[in-house]
């Protein structure tokens, strides 16, 4: 019977392996997680709002009264 801090071979190993799996996949996980933020980036820039013409004075009152008009 294993005493309590005993561990098996298979355990003693897997630190080891996850580590090397972690460092062979690092620059995958960079790779990745750089095309996100570009599609990130990109999805914002879909949703910024449009920049549309801003009309006062004269001008906005002549423009609501071709919109009242028109129906």
């Amino acid at each position: 019977m294993p005493t309590p801090g005993q561990q098996a071979p298979w355990q003693q190993a897997m630190p080891d392996a996850l580590r090397k799996m972690w460092e062979s996949n690092e620059p995958d996980l960079a790779h990745e997680v750089a095309e996100l933020r570009k599609e990130i980036a990109a999805l914002r820039a879909e949703l910024a709002p449009v920049p549309s013409l801003i009309v006062t004075g004269r001008q906005a009152l002549d423009e609501f009264k071709r919109l009242c008009f028109l129906h």
